[in-house]
């Protein structure tokens, strides 16, 4: 008989080793409850894709969940406070439609959707297409995020 192979989910700084039932971010061990634990779990097996919240009560609560549907929302509130405290936001929300786990890069503009942020120009086209880019605040932990703002 053989040992099962350890089932270890990545996602950039973030690994959850289901076999252990631990997750560490930025080598830092996160203590989860279970129902965090597996709503992670879930997150990461579909990283990049957008997840409903029907989705996930299937998933993590099960099909005879009959609670409230709100409890996802709650859940995920609970692992951003966890999480994200130790590095770059990992779960984002797609607003109307659900949530989803992708790893930071400094280099992507987010305007919700992931791959198209690389296909806008650094500087405003010339005759005026009306937007351009501008650098944020300084209140984000020491990176500088980026904006597409549109002029008034």
């Amino acid at each position: 008989m053989t040992e099962a192979q350890p089932r270890v989910l990545r996602c950039g700084d973030l690994v959850l080793d289901e076999s252990r039932w631990t997750v560490h971010r930025a080598g830092t061990l996160v203590d989860l409850s279970p129902t965090e634990f597996r709503l992670l779990a879930c997150l990461l097996r579909d990283q990049g894709s957008v997840l409903t919240r029907g989705e996930l009560l299937e998933r993590v609560w099960g099909r005879g969940y009959t609670g409230q549907p709100q409890v996802v929302e709650t859940y995920v509130s609970y692992l951003r406070r966890k999480l994200h405290r130790l590095g770059p936001p990992l779960i984002h929300t797609r607003r109307g439609v659900g949530y989803l786990l992708r790893g930071y890069d400094p280099d992507v503009l987010d305007l919700g959707v992931p791959d198209l942020a690389r296909d806008y120009p650094e500087e405003p086209e010339p005759h005026g297409s009306g937007w351009s880019l501008a650098e944020g605040g300084s209140d984000d932990g020491g990176r500088r995020a980026r904006q597409l703002l549109r002029p008034a």
